[in-house]
């Protein structure tokens, strides 16, 4: 009777372990087993990218006009149905020196997809970003970072490297103007992802307004500690 109870915890401890590994293993925050996979740049520069996810929308424009008067260039991770939407905010992105980067078509998570799925979300919206008029590079970021075997093998064939984070304030929850300065300042170090987000992916709720007031005061806390903003693409050039 002992013996048995023995193995069924046994059993129990080594599901609860597969469990958490797996849910580990899925998220932004793990290694990826193929490819590259970037949550930040090894550099001793204070230098920043700031990347906005899930647009455009509405709000996109009032983040375009900060941006502008700030003179920081962002990388903006769209999905391609929002960029059917409002096609007149990517070529305004461009236009304006801002990088844009691919974030799937519909925002689905790339998990449990068969690759036929994840090959067409991110064709369709290179495509449909080409035909924005953009003739940038497009880095990729999968919907909530999220990732097993199939995406990074697709990236890996395709030699383009995984762009995700380090610096993650949950602005999208609204957790308050204060709070998402000061966890961008807090997380900050020289070479780091900045995720914000500009539009809705979830569908959890579309007021991005908190990100637009924290934004300013997030680029004047910065650039006093000495930093600099800069694009995905530059920003990998400091790479050591």
């Amino acid at each position: 009777m002992k013996q048995k109870m023995l193995w069924i915890v046994l059993i129990f401890i080594l599901l609860l372990c597969s469990y958490v590994f797996f849910m580990w293993f899925k998220s932004h925050r793990s290694f990826q087993i193929l490819g590259k996979c970037i949550h930040r740049v090894e550099t001793s520069s204070k230098v920043v990218a700031l990347t906005f996810d899930d647009g455009p929308s509405e709000d996109t424009e009032e983040i375009l006009k900060i941006l502008s008067s700030h003179e920081v260039p962002a990388t903006f991770f769209l999905l391609g149905q929002n960029v059917e939407r409002f096609p007149s905010f990517v070529r305004r992105m461009y236009e304006q020196g801002h990088e844009i980067g691919n974030h799937s078509y519909s925002h689905r998570p790339f998990i449990f997809k068969t690759l036929a799925f994840m090959r067409d979300e991110i064709e369709k919206t290179d495509c449909v970003i080409r035909q924005s008029g953009y003739e940038g590079t497009i880095h990729f970021r999968a919907p909530y970072g999220r990732k097993l075997i199939g995406l990074p093998w697709i990236l890996y064939k395709s030699k383009r490297p995984h762009i995700l984070f380090d610096v993650i304030p949950d602005d999208w929850a609204s957790p308050g103007v204060s709070t998402i300065v000061n966890r961008i300042v807090a997380q900050t170090r020289p070479g780091s992802i900045i995720l914000c987000h500009d539009g809705n992916g979830d569908q959890t709720g579309d007021d991005r307004s908190q990100t637009v007031q924290a934004l300013p005061i997030v680029i004047d806390k910065l650039r006093a500690e000495g930093y600099r903003f800069v694009t995905i693409s530059e920003l990998l050039t400091f790479e050591k």
